[in-house]
């Protein structure tokens, strides 16, 4: 497979081989980093290569950061997908205060960050302690927007 313009010709099935072998076992991803560096700056098929990558290597919140850095709506779903057991935290580590911050600097002029910062929100409240879930919210935040996941959050403690 060429690097040189792939939007250009059909690589999915190559891209489709390409991707199931970095998810086997049978790569050491380590290894085989350099040789597909080039492949991670072209488009989408470069982001599904540098997420795939990250995430074998254990690196979520570097996975999580390029997503919402290249395509933010689907950062959620990763998360849904990859983070859990151990590595649950990452969601109120690393996806919270992301979202907040990127929230805050558009404003409400990305549907997808609020949408994804909901989702977020309703996770974390799930797994958290009301006193902990307060303490990573924003300063700034608008107690409207947060409201009724701390709520749900209180309200899942009185019941246990």
């Amino acid at each position: 497979m060429s690097v040189g313009s792939p939007s250009d010709k059909d690589y999915s099935e190559d891209i489709s081989k390409l991707q199931s072998l970095l998810c086997s076992q049978s790569i050491d991803i380590a290894s085989a980093l350099p040789l597909l560096e080039p492949l991670t700056e072209v488009g989408n098929i470069g982001l599904t290569i540098h997420v795939l990558c990250s995430t074998r290597l254990g690196k979520y919140e570097e996975a999580i950061d390029q997503l919402l850095k290249r395509c933010p709506d689907a950062a959620v779903l990763y998360a849904q997908h990859e983070l859990k057991d151990d590595y649950r935290a990452v969601w109120w580590n690393k996806l919270l205060p992301e979202l907040c911050k990127r929230t805050r600097l558009t404003g409400n002029d990305c549907p997808v960050l609020i949408s994804s910062l909901k989702e977020t929100l309703s996770v974390v409240a799930v797994e958290l302690e009301l006193s902990d879930l307060l303490s990573l919210l924003p300063e700034d935040g608008t107690a409207a927007f947060f409201l009724p996941h701390l709520l749900h959050c209180s309200q899942r403690k009185l019941l246990t």
